[in-house]
């Protein structure tokens, strides 16, 4: 059976040069492989390999040389390096489900402690409210304007039939429109019930919105989750975040770490400041 080329004689007019590169081992005092991590560096490369895993720089401009990799890495954000190495950025389940709970909490969390002006000072919140009327500084009913926790059943429908929106059914302020947007998009709470559920007003309750939280979570445990619960919402840009990994952050911190011992040692001369 005859071998497929694969090269395709692509190669065939390549001549062989020895390309430089140097190495640095980096290991425990007592000879343990225990994170045990090599560095090394050919023109516009450097890797590390060993127990941490591996991962790969690449910018050619940034380390013609030895000594301009190591000073380039030695001072380089993390997130900067990740750029320039050979991973990509994955989902991030967390970080999505935290953003579109601070979507839902933003305007009641407002609504409570009233927004910064100034020098520390806020304008008036349900809570400074609340003080004030504490204080004899206003009367109980000034409450009424600033209570976000009203949330009632109409007493009759004002809203034509065809506009099927909670507002037909029910009496709120508009601060929790987050939060009922996710009842509606969840599978365990609203995605299957009509706006007149009873359950609907149970967002009020921390509980309710704690077990609501996990529920987001668990939907956001996968990128397909994530997008099928945002499908249930009228949310303009779908959150999706993404980051490299925990490890792949190790790994680049390995490198700066690394290249700064390596200026430590005078492996590495540090660059001399302009006068």
């Amino acid at each position: 059976m005859t071998e497929k080329n694969y090269l395709r004689n692509d190669l065939d007019t390549h001549v062989m040069t020895e390309s430089r590169s140097r190495s640095f081992n980096f290991r425990r005092a007592d000879g343990s492989s225990f994170y045990f991590f090599k560095i090394t560096w050919s023109a516009g490369v450097i890797s590390i390999t060993g127990d941490m895993g591996e991962l790969m720089l690449e910018h050619w401009n940034a380390m013609p040389t030895f000594e301009s990799a190591v000073r380039w890495a030695a001072n380089a954000e993390l997130q900067y390096l990740l750029g320039k190495s050979n991973v990509s950025e994955e989902y991030d389940g967390e970080e999505t489900a935290r953003d579109i709970i601070r979507h839902a909490n933003h305007e009641v969390i407002e609504a409570l402690n009233g927004q910064f002006w100034g020098r520390e000072r806020r304008s008036d919140g349900m809570r400074q409210i609340a003080q004030k009327i504490r204080k004899g500084m206003l009367e109980k009913e000034d409450l009424e304007d600033y209570d976000i926790y009203s949330f009632s059943k109409n007493a009759r429908e004002t809203i034509p039939t065809y506009c099927d929106i909670p507002e037909r059914y029910w009496g709120f302020c508009e601060v929790w429109n987050g939060w009922i947007e996710l009842w509606k998009a969840l599978e365990d709470f609203g995605r299957f019930r009509e706006w007149s559920d009873d359950s609907l007003k149970n967002i009020l309750n921390s509980s309710y919105r704690r077990e609501m939280r996990k529920a987001v979570e668990e939907a956001c445990s996968t990128e397909m989750g994530a997008i099928d619960l945002f499908n249930h919402t009228d949310y303009d840009d779908y959150p999706i975040r993404r980051d490299y990994s925990f490890t792949n952050y190790r790994l680049v911190a390995a490198i700066r770490w690394a290249c700064q011992r390596l200026i430590a040692a005078d492996v590495v001369p540090a660059e001399r400041k302009a006068a």
